[in-house]
């Protein structure tokens, strides 16, 4: 009589892939396409949780680095183009310098701004208190006012979804993106199309869910685009700014 042999790794083999197969069926291990497993009982968070959660954390920092940089803005625009200085959230304060054009001419000019209260140093030793709005420019501090300031913009972000992701310098960012109402960025900024939409992206840091960048993009003068990007970074220290 005929001794049939079968492969002694066909048995094996096939069980292999169907105890696989029945694995992520039940979800006994998590099964992705092309990449790792992902743990059992972990929930992704959702664009708007990552963005309420890192606007908590750079609220709740004793100091913010930030800098104000634009683009596409027209020949003849009025106001401020760009900053850099100290933010502080409790109370609304600014400390650094603004870059403005007035009268067609643009200077940078150091700022101290506490809450309401804004000082200037306009080509003179001394630091002037003046009114931020006589010269189409937004009260820095306010910038910095958790009910009304940047970080209000998340609260009235529409749509936010999931970007790509990218760099800012040494950091990796994980990008949201969204839409804003023109009414939000007027009242922020002092420039800008009320009635319009802004297109805004958030970068928070892929490993610490920290709120790096937020990038506008709008009719903040009419008949063009500009976009305005802000880069924020939470300190450790406080920073003492007060009325001069």
């Amino acid at each position: 009589m005929r001794t049939r042999t079968r492969s002694p790794r066909a048995q094996p083999t096939a069980r292999v892939v169907l105890v696989a197969l029945l694995a992520c069926v039940v979800g006994l291990s998590g099964c992705t396409g092309g990449g790792s497993p992902t743990p059992t009982g972990t929930t992704e968070q959702t664009p708007a949780q990552r963005l309420a959660a890192a606007r908590a954390e750079l609220e709740a920092s004793p100091a913010v680095d930030f800098e104000l940089t634009s683009a596409g803005l027209p020949g003849k625009a009025v106001g401020v183009s760009g900053a850099k200085g100290t933010g502080l959230f409790k109370p609304p304060s600014f400390k650094g310098t603004l870059n403005a054009t007035v009268n067609g001419v643009t200077g940078t000019v150091e700022v101290i701004a506490v809450e309401q209260d804004v000082y200037l140093k306009l080509f003179t030793p001394g630091y002037n208190k003046v009114d931020p709005s006589d010269y189409g420019a937004p009260n820095p501090a306010q910038l910095f006012n958790p009910q009304t300031g940047i970080t209000s913009l998340i609260a009235k972000t529409t749509d936010p979804a999931k970007g790509q992701r990218t760099r800012d310098g040494a950091a990796v960012l994980d990008t949201i993106t969204g839409t804003v109402p023109g009414s939000a960025v007027a009242d922020l900024f002092v420039i800008g199309d009320r009635n319009g939409t802004f297109d805004i992206t958030y970068g928070i840091t892929h490993d610490s869910g920290d709120l790096r960048t937020l990038v506008l993009k709008g009719p903040f003068y009419a008949s063009t685009t500009s976009t305005y990007t802000l880069r924020l970074k939470a300190l450790d220290q406080a920073v003492a700014i007060t009325r001069p």
